[in-house]
């Protein structure tokens, strides 16, 4: 089975914050991180146009709604969980920031964590050393 929804509560509950961050050692002092997750995903439809992914946090639990991800929220519009495609969680991720001064984390998602709860759940994933998967095609 591979509820979504479910699939996303989870994740949103679970990466809350990363399991690790290492701050570069160039990044100019006092800087703080402020990404909590990180994701990538793509439609059906998008898959026919051009194949490209969105990029963002995952989004909070309030934001997912009864059959879509909320307008105005972390993924920025409405996504019907139907017609979601493909969902990618990398195990790790850069977060940058470069206004006046240049500040970069390398971030660990807890992965193998989220993995073994969507299991309990029987959500059908794909976890390797690079990422967790949710593939619908």
């Amino acid at each position: 089975m591979t509820d979504l929804r479910a699939m996303l509560i989870i994740s949103a509950r679970h990466l809350q914050r990363p399991k690790s961050t290492t701050e570069n050692e160039f990044s100019a002092p006092g800087a703080v991180s402020r990404l909590r997750s990180w994701c990538s995903w793509t439609t059906f439809d998008r898959l026919k146009s051009d194949a490209g992914y969105w990029t963002a946090e995952l989004p909070l639990e309030s934001e997912l709604g009864e059959s879509y991800v909320a307008d105005g929220g972390t993924w920025g519009q409405p996504f019907p969980y139907g017609e979601l495609a493909h969902i990618i969680i990398p195990r790790c991720f850069i977060e940058e920031h470069s206004g006046v001064a240049f500040r970069q984390w390398a971030h660990e998602q807890d992965i193998d964590g989220l993995s073994q709860q969507l299991e309990t759940a029987d959500v059908r994933h794909y976890l390797s050393e690079y990422a967790l998967e949710v593939k619908l095609f």
